[in-house]
């Protein structure tokens, strides 16, 4: 099975140097764009340089160099108009072609990185966009390097690592899908008319599940990370991970409270997460390690023919509608809660046990789980948060509809309620019955 070493891998590349053999060669140092255009000695005088843009009408920016060495840059555009005005060539005709030049112009050397160029040229009161930069190659002038070629380099770069990006995260895609692919097929085989949606944000998610069939029944949890995206793609292959070795088939059931103990121990342990408490004066809890990163979940086990549930919650809920004569009578939804303690974050004690709940389901049941990705999304008229009572509201309207069908219908009232606004979270979400 992929594991997360699989995902720092496919992620390392995003920063490596290999260059996709289909594209052309990144340009990388200055000495690739810089062009070589002919220099004036500091001699010249602005007459005579005059008469050297004439015959040169493509050369937009001269350097001017001393022994070969630069000194400084004219720009056509700004000699052409200063030296065009009244008496300005009578006055400074004879004089050094300096007069009308940019005697501070940045000047790098030729494998100087385009990232330096780039972060000199965005200086307050910089000229470099206007005028370009000098080049130099063992301290002696080398070529002209132009605003516009500095803003295609860096252009290309950024392109370059974007698309290499977004390809190591379309195969971290491939790999956490893979890892929640056995799930889905247990699932499928233990309660066949249940609906599992995972919807992440980004591509990859910080949402995830877990589900494997038992010697009795079936274990399952869903579980909301730290984050989304990539950092929670990260948090999630670690639970995943954690869970396929600790859940396995055998003459016990598991204990969810002892998964979800034993899970918050591994994850503190792997973060470095610990917490100690400094006495003095005032008490306070200083963090051990620079993340707190950790997860909210619902773990139960189901058995008894899918009417008996051991259940363990860190923070999240299950909603429960019970089977009745008429719809009518089972409008209220039950909430089966938890702990309200996070998994893995460095204020929860390292010994904190999570406790194991039992509750008994009436034949036709509905129940239902999910992260916070619908509830905490702001959306209807009112550019509010979706909230848990609307959603049980729903939930309980629609008790008539098996899984699947609840599963369209909240995904089509999600929809209309975000409407315009962006998704802010992760969603998943786990719908279940022991009917057919």
């Amino acid at each position: 099975m992929a594991s997360i070493e699989q995902l720092y891998s496919v992620l390392a590349t995003a920063s490596s140097d290999q260059q996709d053999p289909a594209q052309p060669a990144l340009v990388v140092h200055a000495g690739q764009i810089a062009v070589d255009t002919p220099a004036v000695a500091a001699e010249m005088t602005n007459a005579e340089l005059q008469n050297w843009f004439l015959e040169a009408p493509d050369v937009e920016a001269v350097a001017i160099v001393k022994e070969n060495v630069p000194v400084a840059l004219v720009n056509r555009n700004v000699f052409m108009e200063q030296y065009g005005r009244p008496f300005s060539r009578e006055v400074f005709g004879k004089r050094s072609c300096i007069s009308f030049a940019n005697q501070k112009p940045l000047i790098v050397d030729a494998n100087t990185p385009i990232e330096v160029v780039v972060r000199a040229a965005v200086e307050p009161e910089s000229r470099v966009m206007k005028d370009g930069f000098i080049c130099n190659r063992d301290g002696h002038y080398f070529g002209i390097g132009s605003g516009m070629a500095l803003i295609r380099a860096m252009s290309d770069i950024e392109a370059a690592k974007t698309r290499q990006l977004l390809s190591s995260i379309e195969y971290a895609s491939a790999i956490q899908q893979s890892n929640l692919r056995n799930s889905q097929a247990e699932l499928t085989t233990c309660l066949p008319s249940a609906r599992l949606e995972w919807l992440p944000r980004d591509v990859v998610g910080g949402d995830c599940y877990f589900f494997r069939a038992t010697r009795n029944g079936l274990f399952g949890a869903i579980v909301d990370c730290t984050g989304h995206g990539v950092p929670g793609a990260f948090m999630t292959l670690i639970t995943l991970s954690f869970l396929e070795n600790r859940v396995a088939t055998g003459s016990d059931e598991p204990d969810p409270a002892h998964v979800l103990s034993d899970l918050n121990r591994y994850i503190k342990k792997v973060l470095g997460q610990h917490a100690s408490t400094k006495s003095g004066e005032e008490a306070h809890v200083v963090r051990e390690g620079k993340s707190d990163d950790g997860l909210d979940a619902f773990m139960f086990v189901l058995t008894g023919n899918g009417l008996d549930l051991q259940y363990a919650s860190a923070r999240l809920e299950m909603a429960v509608l019970d089977g009745a004569a008429s719809p009518a009578e089972a409008t209220d939804v039950q909430i089966l809660e938890g702990d309200r303690m996070g998994v893995g974050y460095s204020d929860t004690p390292d010994d904190f046990a999570f406790t194991t709940r039992s509750h008994t389901l009436q034949p036709g049941y509905r129940a239902f789980v999910t992260t916070d990705g619908v509830i905490d999304q702001v959306g209807g008229p009112k550019n509010i948060a979706h909230g848990r009572k609307r959603l049980y509201k729903l939930f309980a309207e629609r008790r008539d509809e098996l899984p699947q069908q609840f599963g369209d219908t909240l995904l089509d009232s999600f929809a209309q309620w975000q409407g315009d606004q962006h998704r802010r979270d992760d969603v998943c979400f786990f719908v279940f019955t022991n009917e057919v």
